[in-house]
């Protein structure tokens, strides 16, 4: 799998990943860096691609990785980043495209409700609405607002992409500053989502990688979850 960043250059070590991080999120034993360290020296793509492997039911290749990957989800500014954007190809063929959200048990942003209260403009209010439309019928955010802002970002920046076939892969990492207390309730949010976005469990043999699928606005999104010790 090549990884490059987002103009190009290649990456091959931690140092050429750091150049496209925020150097306050770049500390050891935090979500970036392990992250970059478990593709890089953990051989880290081989254990997602047997993941999404096992999940899809059929065998995948990764082609490229992009660390800090932005994809517009929307008409408004900001994009989704992705911690780490895979592109690949299934083996009968359909593309592939996989956005890596790394945790370690860093909370998944604010929830909807108090991103609506600190939204000091129409424009901004109209970006969180037009975020829910995507997820139920009726517009507005009543049926979600104690779910994370993140974790809806997330899931539209995945679907966005250009490819047939789409995966949200949160990777929990259980390194020397991991609280498991903080790390549960990461994954009751996570739950928590799941069940207002009416996700369905993914038969799988993987006992690791709990997976759902779940459809966002006519697209078929699969959502895998997994904790990787450190």
């Amino acid at each position: 799998m090549k990884i490059i960043t987002s103009d190009g250059k290649p990456v091959s070590s931690i140092s050429d990943w750091s150049t496209v991080q925020d150097p306050k999120h770049w500390v050891r034993g935090r979500s970036a860096y392990s992250l970059a360290e478990f593709i890089l020296n953990r051989d880290g793509a081989r254990l997602l691609s047997r993941a999404v492997s096992t999940v899809l039911g059929e065998s995948v290749e990764f082609h490229e990785a992009i660390p800090e990957h932005k994809v517009k989800f929307d008409q408004h500014r900001n994009p989704r980043v992705h911690d780490l954007g895979i592109y690949g190809e299934t083996e009968s063929g359909k593309s592939l495209f996989i956005g890596v959200e790394a945790k370690v048990d860093e909370p998944f942003g604010m929830y909807v409700s108090e991103e609506w209260r600190r939204a000091d403009t129409p424009s901004k209010r109209n970006r969180i609405s037009q975020l829910c439309d995507r997820f139920q019928d009726a517009p507005g955010i009543c049926e979600y607002d104690e779910v994370r802002y993140q974790l809806m970002t997330a899931a539209a920046g995945t679907v966005e992409a250009d490819a047939d076939m789409s995966i949200l892969y949160i990777a929990v990492f259980a390194t020397d500053c991991y609280d498991e207390e903080k790390g549960e309730a990461n994954f009751q949010d996570y739950q928590t989502f799941l069940t207002r976005a009416a996700a369905t469990p993914t038969p799988s043999q993987d006992r690791n990688a709990k997976s759902h699928t779940l459809n966002l606005s006519g697209k078929k999104l699969t959502a895998i979850y997994e904790y990787f010790d450190h």
